[in-house]
């Protein structure tokens, strides 16, 4: 019917709208990225700027290029990502130094996080114990993060010669037309090839989320919660927090000060909460970029190794919290 067909058409709409809005501020971070690693490769800078994480790249066996890398997860994690693949495709890294180096680079992205997140949102809305608990885990996770790459890069390079001294001549050539010409064309066929498969992954998920998944995963929330011993009046904060964490820790702050739950109950409700919120966060988020980034097999074997080591620091917190509750 033309009615009906009217309907399906908005709605879809609807969602390529959401998918576009989502979208378009991560694809212009991701094309920053590439861009500066462009310019960092043709212009030989890459050499003197990752000096700065030199040490910590080295420390995990990586190549002395992954410092930059490093450092710039601290600012933006999907243009580290972005230069850690334009050096894996200039053949600078192989794929398993590429995927070392870009769990490194999540282990730091925290970092900005202090500022961003923790600071301004989860301690003014927990309040100090709770807070300072609840960050500590997160924390836990990007210490997971590093201690896997150490011991990883232990035995996946150890058979990995010795690097050569990095020249740091500071006489930099400028680029010629034609390289310029070879790095723009690169670029943009990175760029266009990273979009496109970000954009669809990007509007599929959206379309599972348009037909009710979330909604079916949260109405399993309340027989589990049980099991956790996790009182009523949290279920909407739960809920919320799987959706949006920073609306959920919002709303399970506001319970708490209304001694409504205790702090550990509030704990261990936002514990069990991202249980439930990273699967979903990855596939909605991280796992798009990922794929788009590195590839398919590349992108789900960074993607499982994060999402494995997180949850299970979560899960061996919560553990511990119910032991003592």
């Amino acid at each position: 019917m033309p009615g009906e067909f009217t309907k399906r058409l908005m709605d879809v709409l609807l969602i390529l709208k959401k998918a576009i809005a989502f979208a378009l501020p991560t694809l212009l971070i991701i094309g920053a990225g590439l861009a500066v690693a462009e310019v960092l490769v043709e212009t030989g800078l890459i050499s003197k700027i990752s000096r700065i994480g030199r040490p910590l790249s080295r420390f995990a066996r990586l190549p002395d290029g992954c410092g930059f890398a490093i450092i710039t997860a601290m600012v933006s994690f999907l243009a580290a990502n972005a230069m850690l693949q334009n050096m894996r495709e200039n053949k600078i890294l192989t794929d398993r130094e590429t995927f070392l180096a870009s769990l490194l680079t999540g282990s730091v992205a925290p970092v900005k996080e202090i500022f961003t997140y923790h600071l301004p949102v989860i301690l003014p809305a927990l309040g100090l114990y709770a807070g300072t608990i609840y960050m500590g885990t997160l924390w836990l996770g990007s210490l997971a993060l590093l201690l896997f790459v150490v011991v990883a890069s232990r035995i996946l390079l150890r058979n990995r010669p010795e690097q050569k001294s990095v020249d740091l001549n500071f006489d930099v050539p400028p680029l010629s037309s034609s390289s310029r010409w070879f790095a723009l064309k690169r670029f943009l066929k990175r760029l266009g090839r990273i979009g496109g498969t970000f954009f669809v992954v990007t509007v599929i998920v959206f379309l599972l989320m348009e037909i009710g998944i979330m909604a079916k995963i949260e109405s399993y929330l309340e027989p589990l919660s049980k099991l956790f011993r996790i009182p009523a009046a949290a279920l909407p904060a739960v809920a919320a927090y799987i959706a949006s964490p920073i609306v959920g820790i919002t709303m399970m702050g506001s319970i708490m000060r209304q001694q409504v739950i205790t702090e550990h109950q509030a704990i261990i409700a936002l514990l069990f909460g991202s249980i439930f919120m990273l699967p979903v966060l990855y596939l909605r988020f991280y796992f798009p970029q990922w794929i788009s980034i590195f590839g398919l097999r590349l992108g789900i074997m960074r993607g499982l190794t994060s999402a494995v080591l997180t949850i299970g620091v979560r899960m061996t917190v919560l553990a511990l919290f119910m032991s003592f509750y």
